[in-house]
């Protein structure tokens, strides 16, 4: 595993900075590969982006939040991420208008291509173009479109319940309960039964097609 470290410095404070960062949503703005984000919970995120020419869909698990101090996520295992593992944003309050952000990132390429983009310096590229692009955003808008300033505490944070992660006694059979699952629990086993168009589905229509394939 290998590790990318950039840094940009943001001509706002360091609070509207943050607050901007923890809009997951609007990252379709900004980041050119990145298609969709959707924000399951407080602590998961659904992932849609192109991948050096291929879509990729995954949930990224926030692990640490300190409202304009640092962010930490982790890929879930079993999913086909972006060639990252996981990584850290930090945010740094130079004065009262510029704020210096720090991201690092853990790159764990899983395919011959992704190793070959990481040695030839790809993904450290876009994650300097993704930086440069989140400065453009927020410095043109002048504040942020809004805001989430909760903790996450990284020794207390819980798998969801109804998680495939953290339930070991309930087998493919037991679908009657799926209505009981969280929708990011929904799309872990979809995802796992590589259920078609999952990305794009409610919660009901997650339902539906897992007892199909389970069937």
């Amino acid at each position: 595993m290998s590790t990318i470290e950039r840094s940009v410095t943001v001509d706002l404070p360091v609070r509207t900075v943050y607050n901007q960062w923890t809009q997951f949503e609007q990252y379709p703005k900004f980041m050119t590969h990145v298609e969709a984000v959707e924000q399951l919970d407080d602590t998961h995120l659904h992932w849609t982006a192109k991948v050096l020419g291929a879509r990729r869909e995954w949930i990224a698990e926030i692990t640490e939040q300190i409202p304009d101090q640092r962010i930490a996520w982790r890929a879930q295992e079993g999913n086909k991420h972006d060639g990252t593992h996981g990584g850290v944003v930090t945010f740094h309050r130079l004065d009262d208008d510029h704020t210096q952000v720090m991201l690092q990132l853990d790159m764990a390429p899983s395919g011959v291509s992704e190793r070959v983009a990481a040695g030839a310096g790809v993904m450290e590229a876009r994650a300097k173009k993704d930086l440069k692009a989140f400065k453009t955003f927020v410095e043109k808008r002048g504040g942020e479109t809004g805001a989430w300033r909760g903790d996450v505490d990284p020794g207390a944070t819980p798998h969801l319940k109804g998680s495939p992660l953290s339930v070991t006694d309930r087998t493919v059979a037991n679908t009657g309960a799926y209505e009981e699952w969280t929708k990011e629990a929904l799309y872990a086993r979809a995802a796992e039964l590589d259920v078609h168009g999952r990305g794009r589905m409610t919660k009901a229509e997650l339902i539906d097609a897992l007892r199909s394939a389970s069937t």
